[in-house]
């Protein structure tokens, strides 16, 4: 914005405020030459008016009326320039008084100063004012596309944002863990919004979050390309957002967004190991110590997993905002999409992590879900198992979710007696089944297993062990003939049913 103060002290063109000032400093947006005796029908608003007097100031009633009229349609001042040259030799006596009278600022122009030269410096003021903003934003842009390009370039371009204005930010990954911040502000209201955030995570790409207020604004934009959820990003302002602000935030998202997405290829091993560690645990097949070793090679230090069926169809972005709300209740989640279900395996997990997620489950939508009992690395299979199991149980009840120990009534029930009988029972039902698996490679009690897991449904038990229906129809075939029990009779298939669980509930006290 440019003052009347601005103008008077520009450099050679001798201007000088005539009488006391009227105690404002009026904005000039523009200057304009008038020998009218009233040019104000021609006039905006807030002009420098000059002139030279031509006609004007020869007596004091149209003196007043002239200043009058010039203060009434809001000029910012009148410069007169006079000299022997001139109409007015001097300032006419009247015109100061009938100025500050209608209080209107009086300029005068020596009569070296042509006023067409007050007019272009006024106009190069203006002209530089208005091209200001877009050199300040060029070169913050500048500053924020050099910073990307360096070694920690989501940090740089934080800071360099913070260098250019009064914005504080911080940026998180897909599972809302902070990746860097350049002020406490933006961190606390991240935390105050977390669970507005991680909801609409599920969204994708497609929101952002805007609290314009006098006294702080908020921007909250996630950040990614091509629909994949890289990161969100968090921006704080004490005041209003300006256009000029906003500009840069553009910018910063869009650099952001490649920024995370070179940063999540970059980051493709260690996935892929995070991945290869899930698999060797859920095989079924390690030692506690190669269990261990498996998490370390993955970055990973836990004592204790708890295994999560999820739906196939969930999604990743789903997915990931249900670990994102995990933070704090567990130390790590190992989350891998597999051919036909999504597994989380929890790290550490809090005494009440099963509730919470069986409760951020059936909040979302996410079910037909599971969550096995807690157990030791190299028992993952286990919990799956028993994940599986749950999961079925729920999308049998028609529910969200179930927790396995949540479940387990009949459990602690089958736990009644002696574990010797029950060992027995099990053994004399399923050792011929033992027997033939020892003799080759059919496979049976997994078959049996796969079977009961997924409710006597062959086509899900043929699916979950990777081999055709005819091959389960034969195998299961087996089973009746080893048995002696048949598969289509609900007390035989109890029988079954029993013996698999005296055999799971003694490997898990064990």
């Amino acid at each position: 914005m440019l003052r009347l103060s601005t103008v008077l002290v520009s450099p050679g063109l001798g201007l000088t405020r005539v009488g006391p000032a009227t105690g404002a400093d009026p904005e000039v947006k523009w200057a304009h030459v008038s020998e009218l005796p009233d040019p104000t029908p021609w006039l905006a608003g807030n002009e420098l008016l000059l002139t030279t007097g031509m006609d004007l100031f020869r007596d004091d009633a149209a003196t007043d009326a002239y200043c009058a009229r010039l203060a009434a349609a809001g000029v910012a001042a009148l410069g007169l320039s006079t000299g022997a040259s001139l109409p007015h030799p001097q300032m006419p006596p009247r015109l100061p008084a009938a100025a500050e009278n209608a209080g209107l600022e009086l300029v005068h122009v020596p009569e070296s100063t042509p006023l067409q030269a007050v007019v272009r410096r006024v106009s190069d003021a203006l002209n530089e004012e208005q091209m200001e903003p877009l050199r300040r934003a060029l070169l913050a842009q500048r500053q924020l596309s050099e910073a990307a390009t360096g070694p920690d370039g989501v940090t740089a371009v934080l800071q360099a944002l913070a260098a250019n204005t009064t914005i504080t930010a911080a940026v998180y990954d897909p599972t809302l863990q902070r990746l860097t911040s350049t002020g406490a502000a933006a961190e606390a209201q991240f935390a105050s919004r977390r669970s507005e955030i991680s909801a609409r995570t599920l969204e994708g790409l497609r929101w952002t979050i805007a609290d314009d207020r006098a006294a702080e604004s908020t921007v909250v934009a996630p950040l990614g390309s091509q629909g994949r959820l890289r990161g969100v990003m968090i921006a704080v302002k004490s005041g209003a957002m300006t256009t000029y602000d906003r500009a840069l935030l553009a910018m910063v998202f869009s650099l952001l967004s490649v920024l995370l997405e070179l940063r999540h290829s970059s980051t493709y091993q260690q996935r892929r190991a995070r991945d290869r560690a899930v698999d060797a645990l859920l095989a079924g097949n390690l030692t506690e110590v190669e269990a261990t070793v498996r998490l370390a090679r993955a970055g990973v230090e836990c004592s204790a997993l708890q295994a999560v069926a999820l739906p196939a169809a969930l999604g990743e972005p789903r997915v990931t905002s249900l670990v994102s709300q995990l933070q704090g209740e567990c130390t790590d989640v190992l989350a891998r999409e597999r051919t036909d279900e999504w597994v989380l395996l929890l790290c550490d997990p809090e005494p009440g992590v099963a509730a919470l997620l069986s409760d951020l489950i059936g909040r979302s939508g996410a079910g037909p879900a599971g969550i096995g009992t807690e157990v030791s690395p190299e028992r993952a299979a286990l919990s799956l198992r028993q994940a599986r199991r749950a999961q079925a149980l729920a999308a049998s009840r028609k529910v969200e979710c179930v927790v396995l120990p949540d479940s387990a009534g009949y459990r602690a029930m089958l736990m009644l007696g002696d574990a010797a009988e029950r060992g027995s029972f099990a053994d004399t039902v399923l050792a011929p089944l033992d027997e033939q698996d020892a003799r080759g490679n059919s496979d049976l009690v997994q078959a049996l297993h796969a079977y009961l897991e997924n409710t006597s449904n062959v086509e899900a038990a043929a699916t979950q062990l990777g081999v055709h229906r005819h091959t389960m129809r034969a195998r299961l075939a087996k089973i009746a003939e080893l048995t002696q029990r048949d598969l289509a009779n609900s007390a035989d298939l109890l029988e079954l049913w029993l013996a698999c669980e005296f055999r799971a509930l003694a490997r898990e006290a064990s």
